[in-house]
């Protein structure tokens, strides 16, 4: 991570990453190093690209990517202004990013679909912003075994 930082600094192009032993740990760690949120920066720093040293662990090495390129997208969510991420941007937001994976839905929920689910709770929190809620709700269908329990997470933007 500091290495790949510093070559950040350096202002080149491409990186390889030695695995030293847990090549997904490596990927994790350069990537997650690299995640700078610029989208609001006038001077941006230059996209360095962490490549995996050698052939030996490319797997495990594209886990770590994924893991850490789900992170840095918590994290650019969270560090966007509120007024740049609204909820209707947020729920466009997250339906673009798994718009190519044929097992997941995603429904954009707007304020009268929450109205008439009688979610008072909901709707009278989102009365503290001028910009109307959004209830999104996704679903995942690609679970190996149908008969398993299924598997629910529950959180807010």
């Amino acid at each position: 991570s500091v290495g790949c930082r510093q070559i950040q600094d350096l202002e080149i192009p491409c990186v390889e990453v030695d695995p030293c032993g847990d090549a997904q740990a490596a990927a994790e760690g350069a990537v997650l190093g690299l995640h700078e949120y610029n989208e609001l920066k006038q001077k941006k720093k230059p996209v360095v690209t962490p490549q995996l040293h050698g052939s030996a662990e490319s797997e495990a090495w594209q886990k770590g990517v994924i893991y850490a390129e789900g992170q840095n997208l918590a994290r650019y969510l969270m560090e966007a202004p509120a007024n740049y991420i609204t909820p209707i941007k947020f729920a466009e937001h997250i339906e673009q990013k798994l718009r190519s994976f044929s097992n997941v839905k995603v429904h954009i929920r707007p304020e009268s679909w929450i109205a008439t689910q009688q979610m008072g709770a909901f709707l009278s929190v989102a009365k503290g912003s001028a910009e109307p809620p959004i209830f999104l709700e996704i679903h995942y269908s690609g679970g190996a075994n149908a008969n398993d329990s299924p598997l629910v997470f529950v959180g807010k933007g």
